[in-house]
């Protein structure tokens, strides 16, 4: 090789008038190897990895940088490509990659490399990258994904602002599967009434298939403080949500008559029932009175249209309630794949309530007709040996609850019914002239769990607590006699009382052991006159602590004493936590 070099450049130097055309030859062909040399370096060179806030300055050039992954959306553009657009930050700067022929996207908070062409339009700076291999990372680059609780945030959002966090809890929006950039809240309970909690999420990616309000999800991403609306929020990926299938899904009822408060459920699925009205190919849904809305059917309604028409049959229809722009009206969208109901069958309370709502005639025509009916009562009911009245809904939450006026039998047992407890009853529909409402006889019934008591906080006040009349409660403090020797709840470190009645005089909230601490108190709240003060008290009645083991000490005292209250013998020495001397402080 030496020699042939050698030989070159004495070729290339050499004067000689002979060998000059021979010269220019050799230097020519030297000039473009060195330059395929030099492009070709250039092509499988290691880029290097700059900094995001330096990126302007590589514009048309392929670089590396190298971040944490914050988010990043699958065909952006609603096109069918297949394309992913990945937003990194390495804490210079923030950079959107667009990432053609991706692999596999890695979770949020993982550190990657990138490696592609700088571009700009319209003076935003991004990169183009193309094939699996243009985004890496290892294992130890995956981020450590903290699983907490809704309450664990409430208490503290800022200790986790810059971690990877995983939350459950309830959606309480129905999310569509297409849209992008979605808002929702998440929540500690199916019901905004009942949830003490509630996150809002940024779900920055199409989820792919409908996600129902009320839905059980789990999600994973990053919590940051919202300065404009002064809140927290929770940013995820909406391909990542992960749905709890065996969860069911709270679907309401349309009242027609409440047309006012449909917005509500907007883009929820609910069920409606009416008569179905088929002209040619538009279809609508007939309520009471002649309201119409627009309708939607499936291909097995349409299926079914077409063997033997449904016009004017009464249905209890189930679908997505969306507005139509077209019709300037409520529309029932029961053509993505949504169950819809068949012929009414009066076998359960959905179907009843169906009736009461869309055809409520029918039942009055028919009085001696039984239904096997499922609810929950509404108010608490007192034993009596006479008939009474109530109310049977069709759910706990009060949101949208749809709600029947019933009669229950003289009660034979001293038992309260309680306010929201399951009930399966066989009834009968009758109308009640003077009301001018429908009402249910109930003939037979068996009831569920007794729902558990009710918290009761004094900072609420009389006119929360109102809503607890006549149902068991739970009320912190301590018991103290007035003057006249009737026994009072005092909340501790105040005077404010409430009248109390203990459930016998052997209950232990007021023997020597638990005189003069304060101790949370069960009973059933009642709101009875008072003639010396010529108004309504609040009274709690067949009163005692809570003990939860029996072991004769308030789960309050047992907290203080550092025993276990699930545990009658805490100790393990066969001697019950009462009784045994070493329960008791050396004070």
């Amino acid at each position: 090789m030496a020699d042939v070099l050698k030989s070159i450049m004495n070729k290339i130097t050499d004067d000689d008038p002979a060998t000059r055309g021979q010269q220019l030859w050799v230097m020519f062909t030297l000039a473009v190897f060195l330059v395929a040399v030099l492009n070709y370096y250039a092509m499988v060179r290691e880029p290097d990895i700059v900094d995001m806030d330096e990126l302007i300055e590589y514009k048309n050039e392929v670089v590396k940088v190298e971040g944490e992954v914050i988010s990043w959306r699958e065909d952006p553009w609603n096109s069918g490509d297949w394309e992913t657009h990945v937003i990194v930050t390495d804490g210079t700067a923030v950079v959107e990659a667009r990432w053609s022929r991706p692999a596999e996207m890695p979770p949020i908070g993982t550190n990657v490399v990138i490696t592609g062409k700088v571009m700009e339009f319209e003076g935003n700076i991004y990169m183009t990258a193309i094939g699996s291999g243009a985004m890496e990372w290892d294992a130890e680059d995956l981020p450590e994904i903290i699983e907490l609780s809704m309450l664990d945030v409430a208490l503290d959002p800022e200790k986790y602002e810059d971690e990877v966090i995983t939350l459950t809890g309830y959606i309480g929006e129905s999310i569509p599967p297409d849209e992008m950039f979605v808002s929702a809240d998440l929540r500690d309970h199916p019901s905004y009434g009942n949830s003490e909690h509630q996150l809002k999420l940024n779900i920055r990616s199409k989820v792919g298939q409908w996600i129902e309000s009320s839905s059980k999800i789990q999600v994973t991403g990053t919590i940051a403080y919202n300065q404009r609306d002064m809140n927290w929020v929770m940013s995820v990926q909406g391909s990542e949500i992960l749905v709890d299938r065996n969860h069911p899904v709270e679907i309401i009822r349309l009242n027609w008559g409440e047309e006012s408060t449909w917005s509500y459920q907007s883009g929820n699925l609910v069920n409606i029932a009416g008569y179905i009205v088929v002209d040619d190919n538009d279809w609508h849904l007939r309520g009471p009175g002649g309201i119409t809305i627009c309708l939607k059917p499936s291909s097995d309604d349409l299926a079914e249209n077409a063997n033997s028409t449904l016009n004017n049959e009464f249905r209890d229809v189930q679908g997505r309630l969306m507005w139509s722009e077209a019709d300037a009206t409520w529309c029932i969208d029961s053509s993505e794949g949504t169950p819809t109901g068949n012929l009414v069958n009066s076998e359960n309370v959905v179907d009843l309530l169906a009736l009461l709502s869309g055809d409520p005639i029918r039942l009055i025509d028919d009085p001696y007709t039984r239904y096997t009916v499922s609810g929950f009562v509404r108010y608490a009911i007192e034993p009596s040996v006479e008939d009474v009245s109530g109310w049977l809904v069709d759910k706990i939450d009060y949101r949208g609850q749809t709600k029947i006026y019933a009669t229950f039998p003289a009660q034979t047992s001293t038992e309260w019914i309680e306010a929201g407890q399951a009930i399966t009853a066989n009834v009968s529909v009758t109308w009640d002239d003077t009301n001018m409402a429908i009402r249910l006889l109930i003939h037979e019934y068996q009831l569920g769990e007794a729902p558990e008591a009710r918290n009761l906080l004094w900072d609420d006040g009389a006119s929360q607590w109102s809503y607890s009349r006549s149902q068991m409660v739970n009320i912190p403090g301590k018991a103290i006699q007035d003057e006249n020797g009737d026994w009072m709840i005092q909340r501790d470190g105040t005077n404010q009382t409430i009248k109390m009645s203990p459930k016998n005089n052997s209950i232990i909230g007021i023997d020597n052991v638990h005189t003069g601490y304060s101790h949370t108190w069960n009973g059933r709240l009642m709101q009875v006159e008072d003639p010396d003060l010529m108004a309504t008290v609040y009274h709690l009645i067949n009163a005692e602590v809570i003990d939860s083991d029996g072991d004769g000490l308030s789960d309050n005292l047992e907290s203080l004493y550092g025993t276990n209250p699930n545990n009658s013998d805490t100790n393990g020495n066969g001697i019950n936590d009462r009784e045994d001397p070493d329960t008791y402080p050396d004070y």
